[in-house]
């Protein structure tokens, strides 16, 4: 299978697909099986997204095969008190790190990683942190990414 793959950024308007892969990922991860919190999450993610997206708290890339939306990523941010560590106390969490089963393996999760870094970066964010799954892990080793407690941490600085 040769694909082309074009990357950008979830606008606003994104908001209903950011909420279905959130939705997949979980329940991927987490093996959640009860559809009937499916409303009340969808309304919750809503209004997360549709708060934050605006305010930047919150940005995700998204990977496109053909108008099909295949893979997304996500970034928060937070600020926590300094520390020797992380001076500043800026915190850019990644999240929502999914890409649909037929597309893995393919670089797609790198290329998109490489965008939330760089734009984190370029908004002055040096700390990373994220939860990984096995199967993550070792794309964020490649990063730089080193296991700290229940964590993997990257600080650029």
């Amino acid at each position: 299978m040769c694909i082309l793959i074009d990357y950008r950024k979830a606008e606003i308007k994104d908001i209903q697909v950011l909420i279905d892969f959130r939705i997949d990922f979980m329940k991927e991860v987490l093996s959640i099986k009860d559809e009937h919190k499916d409303k009340e999450m969808r309304a919750s993610l809503f209004e997360y997204f549709n708060d934050a997206i605006p305010k930047e708290q919150f940005i995700a890339w998204f990977a496109v095969d053909d108008d099909k939306i295949i893979a997304t990523s996500g970034l928060s941010f937070y600020k926590i008190p300094p520390s020797y560590k992380n001076m500043d106390g800026k915190v850019a969490y990644i999240m929502n790190m999914y890409t649909i089963p037929i597309y893995r393996g393919k670089g797609v999760a790198k290329a998109l990683f490489s965008k939330i870094i760089e734009e984190a970066k370029a908004m002055g964010y040096s700390y990373f942190s994220l939860h990984a799954t096995d199967m993550g892990r070792p794309l964020y080793k490649n990063f730089g990414f080193i296991e700290s407690g229940d964590e993997m941490i990257l600080n650029l600085k």
